[in-house]
């Protein structure tokens, strides 16, 4: 059967912890359920990454110059998925379980879910040559800004669901985009694993 798109619920806003309760409670772990993540929490996590937040299509995290030119993508047992946020939508990309190629440590490739973090640097450009020099000159101090909201954010939201997160540098990038075929603009930033913890 073939990999079908995955519909991702909208967030439930009001429920959770009060943010000083939860930066105290914020932690890395690198212990896994070995369960698949509810659509509930797949759909909030991906928001919290980097879902839109207002009506105007801006997210829940900031970007430089505005450029929001993250792409995301959902690594799990089924296959690897494109974050669409706009849609609340998982875009099929590869089916097949290929979780141990997103990191180095035995845990992702057993874990639920591994977010992927590439910047697209074709979006990344401005009219302005002045401007547009010294942006290229920072590309990777850029997207390692735009990505570190984000994988904050997974954190904050894990810490409230009571689920486990852990951020990762460690990814062949250039293997992952050559295996999905994805655009050669796209440059690889960081990684996270979020899953269930094994004790609760």
């Amino acid at each position: 059967m073939a990999l079908e798109p995955i519909k991702l619920l909208e967030p439930v806003i009001n429920e959770g912890h009060f943010l000083k309760q939860v930066l105290s409670m914020r932690h890395s772990s690198r212990e896994f359920a070995d369960k698949p993540l509810e659509l509930k929490h797949l759909s909030e996590v991906l928001w919290a990454a980097y879902g839109v937040n207002r009506p105007d299509g801006r997210r829940t995290v900031p970007s430089a110059w505005g450029f929001y030119p993250l792409e995301i993508y959902a690594v799990m047992e089924k296959g690897v998925y494109h974050y669409n946020p706009e849609k609340l939508l998982l875009e099929p990309v590869l089916e097949g379980d290929y979780r141990s190629l997103t990191g180095h440590q035995d845990f992702v490739g057993k874990a639920p879910l591994n977010i992927l973090y590439f910047a697209d640097r074709a979006k990344m450009v401005l009219e302005d040559p002045r401007f547009n020099k010294m942006l290229q000159d920072n590309l990777a101090r850029v997207e390692v800004f735009d990505a570190a909201a984000c994988t904050q954010n997974v954190y904050l939201y894990c810490t409230c669901a009571g689920m486990n997160v852990v951020e990762r540098l460690l990814c062949d990038g250039e293997r992952f985009k050559k295996l999905c075929s994805l655009p050669e603009s796209l440059n690889y930033v960081v990684a996270q694993t979020v899953g269930y913890n094994p004790q609760a």
